[in-house]
């Protein structure tokens, strides 16, 4: 498990990070990338996207296997070997450390251009998130450096798009598509999941059937994931406070490199620009001062300044982790701040005032109330958030996890309409032992 940039207590490791040449590099890479993905309109714009970013990725697994090889052979008390790739810092040739971090960073940019790929996953799948929920419940494939059947998948999708014009999602390109190996476009719009394998005798029935099981959800439009989890789509429709956070991030960089404010009833965000910041705070410890004064000056402006009764979330070192949240390349903010947050050189904080999320859902018919305490030590493996309704005489309840609660923050969603969607999905009627994941209408009009 690779260390989380925020996991990282020392501020020079993190700098270090974050000023790597790698580091810095794929930001500008994935701005350009961000660009040519949204200026994608026809199939064609799509493959030539998504051969030039395979490339890149291709290109960086190659040099994370060289890596890991040097940590293998160090850690067996060995010597790295005389092709072994130069590191990005000053940092010890000989010492396994250096080359666990230099791990570390590439897995880092690894991710962030796989992300750009969920993106593109997204946008052919009509940003529809019932779709990419029920594609993201499987195993992560690892790298495709080296990968068995990685010729066969290459062969069947420049095969389809030199005989037939049909565009092929690779599923390894990306973090959050994990259900099959490639998804075929069709020219009438139907997609069609494919497992390929170099020796069809090796076929694995568990993989053939999870397969079958979620196109069988997916074309339905009803029904449970092998996963137990209940895609549900609602008529409400899709809003955000988004506009709110493009503003604050903007002049986050444009002026000092931390700008808070009230967005909305009972929320708040503080945006951060660590570029911006750098010329304005000489020190790290100035610089978190007024990222924690700027905090509590917000906390205050919507009731939340009791430390031991209130919900932060920072937006950092989300990339690739999120396997059902929007990737910041589809955000409604510039190619540039997109990027910004996906290398963690950009990032915002949320702030609610809990109780107005319980006054939010009691308007709805629905009774809340939070199962931990909300003072920063919350376990995230646990239910957080309790909630039920009287459907006649029967009274449903059920609770929420942290993944609810984090997409009502880091995706800005307007706290009315989620409230909405919590009373309708307590009253679907579900199995026993079925998850429910309610899905937006119109969410297309958000991220398009």
């Amino acid at each position: 498990m690779r260390a989380r940039l925020m996991d990282r207590t020392d501020g020079d490791e993190i700098d270090a990070v974050l000023t790597h040449p790698a580091h810095q590099q794929t930001l500008n890479t994935l701005i350009g990338l961000i660009r040519d993905l949204r200026a994608c309109r026809t199939p064609h714009d799509q493959y030539a996207f998504q051969k030039q970013l395979r490339e890149r990725v291709l290109e960086l697994e190659k040099r994370r296997g060289a890596i890991s090889q040097q940590v293998r052979r160090l850690h067996r008390h060995g010597k790295i070997s005389a092709d072994a790739p130069e590191l990005g810092t000053d940092r010890d040739r000989n010492a396994e450390a250096s080359w666990v971090f230099e791990a570390d960073v590439y897995e880092r940019v690894w991710r962030q251009l796989k992300t750009v790929a969920d993106a593109l996953a997204w946008k052919v799948f009509g940003y529809d998130r019932a779709i990419i929920i029920a594609l993201s419940r499987a195993k992560a494939p690892g790298m495709m450096s080296g990968k068995t059947g990685l010729a066969k998948e290459l062969e069947t999708i420049e095969t389809a798009w030199r005989e037939e014009q049909k565009f092929v999602l690779h599923h390894d390109m990306t973090n959050v598509i994990r259900v099959g190996d490639l998804t075929i476009f069709d020219h009438d719009g139907y997609a069609l999941l494919r497992e390929e394998k170099t020796n069809e005798k090796r076929r694995v029935p568990a993989q053939d059937q999870l397969l079958a099981a979620t196109s069988h959800v997916l074309a339905d439009q009803t029904g449970a994931l092998p996963s137990g989890h209940f895609p549900i789509r609602t008529t409400i429709n899709h809003r955000t406070d988004l506009p709110g956070l493009r503003q604050l991030l903007d002049l986050a960089h444009t002026r000092t490199g931390i700008q808070g404010a009230r967005i909305s009833t009972g929320r708040a965000v503080v945006a951060v620009s660590q570029f911006t910041a750098a010329n304005h705070f000489t020190t790290a410890d100035q610089f978190s001062a007024q990222v924690g004064a700027e905090l509590a000056r917000v906390r205050r402006r919507i009731g939340a300044d009791n430390p031991g009764h209130t919900l932060t979330l920072p937006s950092i070192d989300r990339a690739g982790h999120d396997l059902v949240c929007p990737p910041w390349a589809i955000y409604p903010i510039s190619p540039e701040t997109a990027a910004s947050l996906i290398a963690d050189g950009m990032f915002f904080l949320v702030c609610m005032n809990p109780d107005t999320i319980i006054g939010a859902l009691a308007k709805t018919g629905v009774q809340a109330r939070w199962l931990q305490q909300l003072d920063g030590t919350e376990d995230v493996a646990q239910p957080l958030l309790g909630v039920s309704t009287r459907i006649g005489n029967r009274l449903v309840s059920t609770s929420l996890n942290f993944e609810a609660i984090r997409s009502l923050m880091l995706e800005l969603i307007d706290l009315r309409t989620w409230s909405q969607q919590v009373a309708a999905t307590l009253r679907t009627v579900l199995e026993p032992g079925m998850q429910p994941w309610p899905c937006f209408a119109h969410e297309s009009k958000t991220w398009a």
